[in-house]
């Protein structure tokens, strides 16, 4: 049984609709592209270009021959995905033990990392961020040295590109000592699209600066309904799909690229407060249209889910985040949740990494589906005890129960009398607990040794005058 995939939300009209809207955008409005060079490779590869207003602009026709010679991602063959992670942005940890908001430090970073690594996730450096005990000029090369040392993979960040050349550095030196190809350590590594449909010169010269030595990073992506993008769900919708496409003909441009790569991050504008939300519905319905618009043009897609508004683990952080998975993981099979991230970007709870483990599993078996077979109608067995109807204890029960039945960890498992002989312990209580193992738990492991870390170090300090000591795990 298949439980995703076949979920098209938008009729055939809304679809064209929608293709013909991202069309128009991109022949009429255009993108904004800040750098000379760009438009140059852009124009070479057949965009129009306006130069004194540094706009390229794509024919329909261009548009349609684009992706029409695209290898096409078979989404009928693809395997369903439910994963997560725990990354770390700016804002506030909220310990596990003493239930209060600080401001992230070295010290807490290290915390939530192992705590992660305690329970099984992934964990990584996401956005440079100032904490107290380093120096603005030296932020973002001390946050690749950091992601280095303790994920083995380089930070998010490079928002400037006077980092860029001190970030190589670090990396390929990564690279070098563990065998890995560069690329791959430079995966997390991606400029973002602040502006819709505005490629602006600081991110071109930092894209630019790894292009032209065959290295690829990340177009980050960000749309708000009503901030900047249309309110209305299919304007943002178009706009969003109209920029898909540009990233998508940049990286065919600059390195070959014939698979298309979709992704939506669209969440709306709370109009009383101005926040931006992503514990609401209209970000799952952006989700699943752009889902149906990546398999018309047999794009890959990875949709922005696993988010909450909530600011500490409870039923509104559950709902929410439930609410910002489940129809995608129906509508395309993949679903990543933001592990322990609560208030849009703003809070990071290891109670909640672990509340979130358990979402993962149990919608990780929800995708999976079930089997019919003859081993599975169990027509045997049960008519050796369909007139006792007690299957427990029958060897079909035994063979089959581990891989047919999800079995929590922090979720309710026994009824009410045994929960309070228990004693009474919440979903929340009993993540607590598993920080705080995690937290006296083996150190945190790191992925460098003493003679690279010296090395990265100094590259830091000739790069930007200041010293750091080493991190140490804790």
């Amino acid at each position: 049984m298949r439980v995703w995939g076949n979920w098209n939300p938008l009729s055939e009209r809304e679809e064209e609709m929608l293709h013909s809207a991202a069309l128009r955008i991109l022949n009429e409005v255009g993108v904004a592209v800040e750098n000379e060079d760009v438009l140059t490779k852009l124009a070479d590869f057949g965009a129009r270009v306006d130069r004194t207003r540094q706009r390229v602009y794509f024919s329909p026709d261009f548009v349609e021959v684009f992706l029409a010679s695209s290898e096409r991602f078979d989404w009928d063959k693809a395997e369903p995905y439910v994963g997560g992670s725990a990354s770390i942005y700016f804002g506030y940890y909220l310990d596990p033990e003493t239930d209060e908001f600080r401001q992230w430090s070295i010290t807490d970073m290290l915390r939530y990392f192992k705590i992660a690594h305690h329970i099984g996730l992934g964990y990584g450096s996401a956005y440079v961020f100032p904490i107290d005990e380093i120096p603005n000029e030296a932020l973002v090369p001390f946050f690749h040295y950091f992601a280095l040392k303790f994920t083995g993979r380089a930070s998010a960040s490079v928002n400037n590109v006077k980092w860029a050349s001190i970030v190589l550095e670090m990396n390929e030196a990564f690279a070098e000592e563990s065998g890995i190809p560069l690329q791959q350590v430079l995966s997390p590594v991606h400029i973002h699209l602040v502006s819709p449909l505005r490629f602006s010169a600081e991110e071109a010269k930092i894209f630019l600066f790894f292009a032209e030595r065959g290295l690829r990073i990340g177009f980050g992506t960000m749309s708000v309904l009503g901030s900047n993008a249309p309110v209305t769900i299919a304007g943002a919708l178009a706009q969003h799909l109209a920029q898909n496409i540009f990233i998508n003909i940049v990286y065919r441009a600059y390195f070959g690229d014939k698979q298309l790569n979709f992704s939506s991050a669209i969440s709306p504008l709370d109009m009383r407060t101005l926040m931006q939300s992503y514990g609401r519905p209209e970000k799952e319905l952006c989700n699943v249209a752009m889902a149906q618009m990546a398999r018309r043009y047999g794009a890959r897609f990875f949709p922005h889910t696993g988010h909450s508004d909530a600011k500490k683990p409870g039923p509104e952080a559950g709902f929410e985040k439930a609410l910002n998975a489940l129809p995608s993981l129906i509508a395309c099979g993949r679903v990543g949740i933001s592990c322990g991230l609560l208030s849009v970007d703003e809070v990071y709870s290891p109670v909640q990494l672990v509340i979130d483990r358990e979402i993962i599993g149990a919608l990780d078996r929800f995708v999976k589906g079930f089997e019919v077979n003859e081993e599975t109608l169990a027509f045997e067995v049960l008519r050796e005890v369909a007139s006792e109807g007690i299957f427990t204890g029958t060897e079909h029960t035994a063979k089959h129960w581990r891989c047919e039945l999800w079995t929590p960890t922090v979720f309710a498992r026994e009824m009410f009398s045994a929960w309070k002989q228990k004693g009474a312990k919440t979903e929340i209580e009993l993540a607590r607990e598993i920080c705080i193992e995690a937290l006296r738990s083996e150190p945190l492991p790191v992925h460098i040794s003493e003679r690279l870390e010296r090395r990265l170090l100094m590259l830091i300090k000739e790069g930007t005058g200041v010293a750091i000591e080493p991190v140490e795990p804790i």
